[in-house]
């Protein structure tokens, strides 16, 4: 199974609870973002999280079970480049 790097952009509800249950999906599966970001703004808010070294199916499985949130809008998920993870870790 080949492992790869994934940007996770998620728009959610602006509401203390959208960050922590975002992340819970992550913890569950013991994986630890390289990257986080939150951004307040237009009406929502939007979460970026970058992994490195997933499994596609792990990365599918991820996206698919933080759509099922209900304070989520919308989740995209986007195998990074080599120069866009570079980017991620400088």
């Amino acid at each position: 199974m080949s492992r790869e790097n994934w940007r996770f952009e998620v728009e959610a509800m602006i509401d203390p609870q959208s960050l922590l249950r975002v992340l819970g999906y992550f913890a569950q599966r013991s994986v630890v973002p390289d990257a986080l970001q939150m951004r307040v703004g237009d009406g929502r808010m939007t979460i970026s999280l970058t992994v490195s070294e997933l499994a596609e199916a792990h990365a599918l499985i991820i996206a698919a079970k933080l759509e099922q949130i209900m304070l989520v809008e919308c989740v995209r998920l986007k195998a990074l480049d080599r120069a866009e993870r570079q980017q991620v870790a400088a």
